[in-house]
């Protein structure tokens, strides 16, 4: 696997670096600080000081980037694999999502900070923004995580199931996992308005239906040493699976990003999107 750790120093970016006690020696991982130095507010100021001024502020912000990205390499795991570090100048979600680009990365591994709308604001929307541009799998982190345990994989489609088997294949993890794959039945409640005109034995058919579907990957993972068992409810996706994350708090929420089709995303919106938005378990988005 070749990794791509962002970090900032926050809480949630030292969270995530410890995430490398559960994920598997790194074939290569880059460690990358962006410095995104802020203009300089007052332009009464004499140009000779706007100057000095802003080459210091570059000056202690880089000295404070390099700090955080010792700091990252000293919490890694023994044994990570081939590191190296990079300071960058510019925009944190463009900066790593080039980098992720250049190096041809499985994985980019970032904290997650903050939940909701207004705390984006505050913060801004790195992991917002490259969860939905990466062009690669992201590994998104809002708890602490030693070791990944329990899994709850929500699939839609064969696309997905394919995705997911892709991305076990690399064998991410340190250890095996006792894994939930989790189909929801959307029209089987009034989701949709014949939801509500579904006789019950039809109804039954279709969760028959949707758990052998689920065994199809549990099956394909119990063959790469992993423990899964299939789970079929009815439900509203997004709201199915944030309660599911509620009941069986999982380690780690595991969903193939640009899974539906434009017609879906319009009835339903991206459920990736809305899931990381409305629960606190870390995500990881794995990319077709």
């Amino acid at each position: 696997m070749k990794y791509l750790l962002a970090v900032d120093g926050s809480d949630q970016s030292l969270d995530a670096t410890r995430a490398f006690e559960a994920l598997s020696p790194a074939e290569s991982l880059k460690i990358l600080n962006v410095v995104n130095v802020p203009g300089i507010p007052y332009p009464a100021m004499g140009a000779g000081v706007a100057k000095d001024l802003a080459t210091t502020v570059e000056l202690a912000m880089k000295e404070e980037g390099e700090r955080v990205l010792d700091q990252a390499v000293s919490l890694l795991p023994l044994h990570p694999g081939s590191v190296s570090k990079q300071l960058e100048m510019g925009t944190p979600a463009e900066s790593i999502l080039k980098l992720a680009q250049d190096e041809k990365v499985d994985l980019v591994v970032m904290g997650a900070r903050g939940l909701g709308l207004i705390r984006e604001q505050i913060f801004g929307s790195v992991s917002h923004r490259v969860m939905t541009h990466a062009p690669c799998s992201t590994l998104l982190i809002k708890q602490p995580i030693r070791k990944v345990k329990k899994v709850l994989i929500p699939i839609e489609s064969h696309e997905d199931t394919e995705a997911i088997l892709a991305f076990f294949k690399k064998n991410p993890f340190r250890e095996s996992c006792s894994i939930t794959v989790l189909h929801v039945l959307p029209m089987v409640q009034p989701v949709w308005p014949v939801g509500a005109m579904i006789p019950s034995d039809f109804r039954k058919e279709m969760i028959g239906y949707a758990e052998k579907f689920t065994q199809v990957l549990c099956i394909e993972l119990e063959r790469l040493g992993q423990q899964a068992k299939g789970l079929a409810v009815e439900g509203a996706p997004s709201a199915a699976i944030v309660e599911e994350v509620r009941k069986t708090k999982p380690d780690l929420l595991m969903m193939r990003t640009n899974s539906h089709s434009e017609v879906s995303r319009f009835f339903l919106g991206s459920v990736s999107h809305s899931v990381a938005h409305h629960t606190d378990c870390s995500l990881l988005l794995v990319q077709a």
